[in-house]
């Protein structure tokens, strides 16, 4: 298992404009969370700790729709052009001179896949393929790098479906890779390729969440220091308010995994992507056995054949 984090690192900070992007579009979403918090702590204050924890319940059902608006209609666009990005580099070993990273990222995503709701289909149906194949065809304790955790398969599986958003992300830059205009038949070639290399892939996307966790749980405590210290002055009328700082420090610290950690962590899974794929022979025999199990992926070969056809016919 080459993890390649100093390399994958290296990649990273060659997007530094993009990782601002980043930050300020997660920033934007921290201050709105923030003010929130700090309505409710008042609410809290006022009212009392259990009116404020009606409102905080209610607000998490409610702001699931909101945030899913907000994943297809920005961080969809956000962590694509991201992945083009650093697609271009490991591939090209640079950027080409004198462009704005966000506008040829942008560029880039909407020439491949032309609209985000294209984009949106193609990464919901890799993620239904993904999750299907660790769940029938592969024997995920083959390939967990802890063999002392056989005994909570349960929890191991759920890492591993947590783990399989870097695999995805690896699909959707072989899109780009690829330069293949039909975007359902390069992700599922990319699929084809997980299929046969999913041990090592799978490895180290595991070994990558285990250090997300790791470090979403450090930052948390960087946070937690002078948010800590002003809770500490707050009067205990003010619960909530302390809780409202905990809860702070928390989403800052997941904050600080979607900006930094996790494009290190694409970028990890891609190169090791790409090394398997250079000296991999395609075997067709996979595409039967993942279609008798995935109906994700029957879609994803329809809609390659449909989009194959159109091209055909406006050439004809």
């Amino acid at each position: 298992m080459a993890l390649q984090l100093g390399k994958a690192a290296g990649i990273v900070m060659r997007t530094s404009a993009y990782l601002f992007y980043r930050a300020m579009v997660y920033g934007v979403l921290v201050a709105v969370v923030a003010v929130f918090l700090g309505f409710l702590a008042l609410i809290g204050a006022v009212f009392g700790g259990g009116a404020a924890a009606v409102l905080f319940f209610l607000s998490l059902l409610g702001g699931g729709f909101g945030f899913r608006f907000i994943r297809e209609y920005v961080l969809y666009l956000l962590q694509a052009g991201h992945i083009a990005l650093i697609t271009e580099i490991v591939e090209n070993g640079a950027l080409p001179q004198g462009i704005s990273q966000t506008v040829w990222a942008k560029e880039r995503v909407m020439s491949c896949f032309r609209e985000v709701s294209v984009l949106a289909l193609v990464d919901q149906l890799v993620k239904g393929v993904l999750v299907s194949l660790n769940r029938t065809l592969f024997n995920i304790m083959q390939a967990v790098p802890f063999p002392a955790l056989e005994g909570l398969a349960s929890v191991v599986q759920r890492i591993v479906t947590f783990s399989l958003a870097y695999i995805d992300e690896s699909v959707i830059a072989w899109t780009f890779h690829t330069k293949n205009p039909n975007v359902f038949d390069a992700a599922k070639s990319g699929v084809l390729i997980y299929c046969q290399s999913w041990k090592p892939l799978l490895k180290n996307a595991v070994a990558l969440t285990l250090l997300s966790y790791l470090f979403v749980i450090l930052t948390t405590i960087v946070f937690m220091v002078p948010f800590g210290a002003i809770a500490l002055v707050l009067p205990h009328s003010w619960a909530f308010g302390k809780f409202a700082l905990f809860m702070l420090a928390l989403i800052l610290g997941i904050s600080a995994k979607w900006i930094l950690f996790d494009p290190i962590a694409c970028s990890s899974t891609l190169l090791t992507f790409l090394d398997e794929a250079g000296r991999m022979v395609p075997d067709p025999v996979w595409e039967s056995r993942i279609e008798a199990v995935s109906a994700e992926f029957r879609t994803l070969r329809e809609k390659a054949a449909g989009m194959a056809a159109q091209t055909a016919l406006k050439n004809g």
